[in-house]
């Protein structure tokens, strides 16, 4: 992703690649940081607090403008999100659909969930937009494209990266 992510007032933007897309994620949180306060919510242990001080260059005190949160199940990104409250601060969502790929999870609650979580992300991107990014699963299924469909059919804006073809091992002899 050459371009740069720009959130915009009242919309947030779908963010949709491999693992790799969270350097621009947190390149995203930095320029976010450097104009001002910034609300991350982190579904996949992907905020690097280090990584986003080198990129500002030697002025950890706009880490402080940082505000993050994880969440390490379905139910507590819903609940994030429900608590979160309207403030003038971009919104940057890491990895959302990773807790939602738990299968121990009924796949109908995930996706009732993952609709429940869409008009909150639209309450908390009114004032200073936001972001939202995911991940390809481990393992690709139905139900996963199903709740890349809901999120995507939601967002304002799709940035899609693909992620790279799979590399074909040769057959074993045996």
């Amino acid at each position: 992703m050459d371009e740069l992510i720009e959130t915009h007032p009242g919309s947030w933007i779908l963010v949709a690649g491999p693992r790799a897309i969270r350097a621009t994620m947190l390149t995203l949180i930095a320029r976010l940081a450097e104009r001002g306060p910034v609300r991350v919510l982190d579904g996949g242990n992907q905020f690097n607090a280090y990584l986003i001080a080198r990129q500002l260059r030697g002025q950890p005190n706009l880490l402080s403008r940082i505000s993050i949160s994880r969440m390490f199940t379905c139910y507590q990104v819903l609940a994030a999100l429900e608590k979160a409250s309207e403030l003038p601060m971009p919104l940057v969502m890491l990895d959302f659909l990773r807790t939602f790929y738990d299968e121990s999870v009924p796949f109908h609650e995930r996706r009732r969930l993952v609709s429940r979580c869409i008009p909150h992300l639209r309450r908390l991107s009114v004032m200073a937009g936001g972001a939202v990014s995911i991940h390809p699963p481990a393992v690709t299924s139905s139900e996963a494209e199903t709740l890349f469909a809901i999120l995507a059919e939601a967002a304002a804006e799709r940035w899609i990266q693909d992620p790279p073809a799979p590399i074909q091992q040769p057959g074993r002899l045996c």
